[in-house]
């Protein structure tokens, strides 16, 4: 049986995508018999809780995983200090035995130790950290992992240097997921947030969005699609708790800002909505200061809106491109035109054929290519070519 040395840059649990990511990878990898060693930091301070901890915020068992973590109250040098703490595991790993590293620090260190690794990496890095990422995708020993295609791309320009065989997985979503059809989401959603089915009888149409609020997530569009068309109902899931309470000051009854809910129930939700929204700008920001992912993303929430089957109506920024065809999978509009959104909201709300035809063809591209189970295939065949 493989084993799997997986050195992450996360805090567990968070809300941050890189945990998410992390935690639904070794998920895949686990339901192909891999066993998993995973390094992080643990947001709690007692080690034994972090079973019933991931799986609640989560919704993965990792019963049988190894969980190598350390717990501080201090975050400065974390990422550093998970390399330190995997550094000698990994190097006294048998070749047999595979190491995939999302973990700059851990991925320097190990190549130049000449250890063959994969290294993952969703990001340009700046600074030190640049030279770092530049001086690890060059080793023999590594095989340099992107999410998207054109993320080789902005790798190449900001290194001035040509990938060596970059390998390109796109993220996905947990494998299992099912479609609700359409005449059943109304009563499941009401079942779900536990709210009387009168509130929401009278609207034409349930619109989800589900992700955080930062600058270039598209929050205006939702809220000039709320105005445009009080008949429906708008939920927005996710933010920070500021964030959430500075949208609610001012929002009308039809557009409800529903803050985190934990990654099960997130999943849930978006099952029985009527249509989805992913309403990215043409500036993104994962709420770093600096880091702006809109030409290189490959967003989760993307492959957990087709596994639904409901509906999209997204941006039609070319990094998406690589995933979603207009009119087949979902509807593409040009994403800072509001008019745009809300014409295509009314093609799907007119013609519910064409609206149930574009759920179920994402939802079976999703089983057929989008799945954690089918991406740590692709990762395990890649690091036994090492």
């Amino acid at each position: 049986m493989t084993r799997l040395h997986y050195i992450s840059p996360s805090l567990l649990p968070s809300r941050s995508a890189n945990s998410v990511h992390v935690m639904h990878q070794c998920d895949g990898f686990s339901g192909l018999g891999v066993n998993i060693s995973l390094y992080a930091k643990r947001a709690i301070v007692n080690k034994d809780d972090m079973v019933d901890v991931l799986f609640e915020g989560y919704g993965v068992n990792v019963d049988n995983w190894e969980l190598i973590t350390f717990y501080s109250g201090y975050s400065r040098a974390e990422t550093l200090r998970i390399a330190m703490m995997a550094l000698m595991p990994a190097l006294q790993a048998p070749s047999r035995e595979l190491v995939l590293s999302r973990n700059l620090h851990a991925a320097w260190m190990l190549a130049g130790a000449g250890k063959k690794i994969l290294f993952e990496t969703h990001q340009l890095e700046y600074g030190v950290r640049k030279v770092m990422q530049r001086w690890i995708m060059t080793r023999p020993c590594v095989r340099t992992v992107v999410i998207s295609k054109s993320l080789v791309g902005c790798l190449e320009e900001h290194h001035a240097m040509q990938l060596r065989d970059p390998l390109i997985l796109h993220d996905a979503a947990p494998a299992g997921i099912q479609r609700l059809l359409p005449d059943r989401r109304r009563q499941a959603l009401v079942e779900l947030l536990k709210i009387p089915s009168t509130h929401l009888a009278r609207f034409k149409a349930i619109c989800g969005y589900f992700g955080q609020l930062y600058t270039g997530r598209g929050i205006e569009i939702i809220e000039a699609m709320a105005a445009a068309r009080t008949e429906c109902m708008f939920l927005v899931f996710g933010g920070d708790g500021s964030d959430v309470a500075r949208r609610r000051l001012n929002a009308p009854a039809n557009l409800q800002f529903m803050g985190h809910v934990p990654h099960p129930i997130s999943q849930r939700a978006q099952a029985a909505v009527d249509v989805l929204l992913m309403p990215y700008q043409q500036s993104v920001s994962i709420g770093v200061k600096g880091h702006d992912t809109a030409r290189w993303m490959s967003p989760m929430k993307m492959f957990e809106y087709l596994a639904v089957g409901v509906p999209i109506i997204s941006s039609d920024l070319p990094v998406l491109k690589e995933v979603l065809t207009d009119g087949r999978n979902a509807l593409l509009v040009k994403a800072d035109d509001a008019g745009q959104w809300v014409a295509a909201l009314d093609l799907l709300i007119s013609n519910k054929n064409f609206a149930n035809s574009i759920g179920e063809f994402a939802h079976q591209e999703y089983r057929a290519k989008h799945t954690w189970l089918r991406r740590a295939d692709a990762l395990l065949s890649a690091g036994h070519d090492l």
